[in-house]
């Protein structure tokens, strides 16, 4: 193979050192024998389709991670010189840095900075590393987002990945997020075009129907992709798990259907379910529906996503201040912010009208698209129901709007707000069950 970037080989390629400019440095093998200690199996950290990833350390004390290919690989020199011409010229805090390469007596060897906390998947399932906490995962998925907002707008025509899933997801310290693997990454499609036609590749359970039918590929397969590690993130269960009934193994089709019953409770991690508000699980649940709509116009930006998602975080951590406020404050369970409280099955605790009316004036202080029109709905743009009836079974939280005036100086305030049916825009009439449309049943 040629060598890439001869420019840098020099004095940092004899010590095994990063060069000064940042550029991915060319290892000598015998140099990566070493760190890794002759690629020692008890090393390995990580295995993809490209190689195995082991955990290295250089004579200057660098912890690394040195993906090395497979001699059965299907990725070859195509996606190793991808990558390294990729990395070359992307920088950003939630990609993973790239310090080397090894070209050298047939070895494709990929050297990446250390991230220390693994993968994202390794905290939802399958592992025995900690599982993260509701605001760590959202933490982890912003990050994410951030990534993968950089890779859509760093150029022209973009940057499509091709591969999101929790595994290329990597925590680093403080739980850092960033995006790795880029071996499959194209470039967007041409200004004056809507997308690539490329052969289908990526992972069973992440991939764009729409770019499997058609092979066209767009940001959007990578915004369907993001909706599936979303899902990963709420339910801590793999994308496709062949051990479940057949309704089941599909993670996105099965999420779907439950979620247009209003079926949380059989979806979300038993390990979070009794940590997030009815409000947070709302929101999220119908960002991850834009993300997977089937047609890929309807779903979003990857920079509406990323707002979106931030808007959720600094509320849920808004919420956790607020909780903790109101708990010195008052014993009392009916001055609680109803956005503190928590889902927890089997206690039998009913939202009431009042709390659900304080849950809304609490969210319509959360920042919203300046762009959107002023009306009496301050924050209707972040609960529109994407599809027309795709969240049929939730709560239209924007129509509490009109509970508000309704109750204005009334003393309707204890009653149970459960049973108050609502009209959205169609004329149906929605029973307001938050038991129904958050932890089906009378589990609240």
């Amino acid at each position: 193979m040629v060598r890439l970037f001869e420019k840098i080989k020099g004095a940092a390629r004899r010590k095994g050192k990063a060069p000064e400019n940042n550029q991915p440095c060319s290892f000598p093998f015998h140099v990566l024998q070493q760190a890794t200690n002759n690629f020692d199996k008890e090393l390995v950290i990580g295995v993809g389709g490209f190689g195995d990833v082991y955990m290295g350390v250089l004579k200057c004390g660098t912890k690394v991670a040195v993906k090395r290919k497979k001699m059965a690989s299907w990725q070859g020199q195509k996606e190793f010189r991808a990558e390294i011409e990729l990395l070359a010229r992307l920088k950003d805090p939630n990609l993973v840095d790239l310090i080397g390469y090894c070209d050298e007596e047939n070895e494709m060897i990929l050297v990446y900075e250390y991230m220390e906390n693994g993968t994202l998947k390794s905290h939802l399932y399958g592992s025995d590393k900690p599982s993260l906490n509701w605001p760590e995962r959202l933490e982890a998925c912003v990050g994410a987002a951030r990534g993968l907002h950089y890779l859509h707008t760093s150029s022209e025509k973009g940057i499509i990945h091709r591969d999101v899933k929790s595994e290329n997801i990597l925590l680093g310290e403080n739980l850092c997020a960033k995006i790795a693997d880029f071996g499959l990454s194209k470039d967007g499609p041409e200004l004056n075009e809507t997308h690539v036609i490329t052969q289908v590749k990526g992972t069973p359970g992440y991939l764009d129907p729409e770019y499997y039918d058609t092979l066209q590929l767009t940001q959007k397969s990578d915004v369907y992709s993001f909706g599936v590690v979303l899902l990963e993130v709420l339910c801590g269960r793999p994308a496709i798990d062949l051990k479940l009934p057949k309704d089941k193994v599909n993670l996105a089709r099965w999420v779907t259907g439950m979620l247009k019953n209003g079926q949380l409770e059989q979806i979300v991690d038993q390990k979070i379910l009794g940590t997030i508000s009815p409000h947070s699980l709302m929101i999220f649940c119908h960002i991850v529906l834009k993300c997977l709509a089937e047609n890929r116009v309807e779903r979003p930006s990857m920079e509406e996503v990323l707002r979106d998602l931030e808007q959720e975080l600094e509320y849920v951590h808004g919420s956790i201040s607020s909780a903790g406020l109101s708990a010195e404050s008052s014993d009392d369970e009916s001055y609680h912010d109803a956005s503190s409280r928590l889902v927890r099955p089997g206690e039998g605790k009913v939202l009431t009208r009042s709390l659900a009316i304080k849950a809304y004036k609490r969210a319509s202080n959360m920042p919203h698209d300046s762009s959107a029109p002023s009306t009496s709905r301050p924050v209707a743009r972040a609960y529109q129901v994407p599809g027309g009836n795709n969240m049929n079974g939730f709560l239209e939280l924007h129509s509490i709007q009109e509970s508000i005036s309704e109750a204005g100086n009334s003393h309707e305030s204890d009653r149970d707000f459960t049973s108050q049916p609502i009209r959205p825009r169609g004329g149906k009439t929605l029973r307001r069950s938050l038991g129904k449309a958050y932890v089906r049943g009378d589990d609240l």
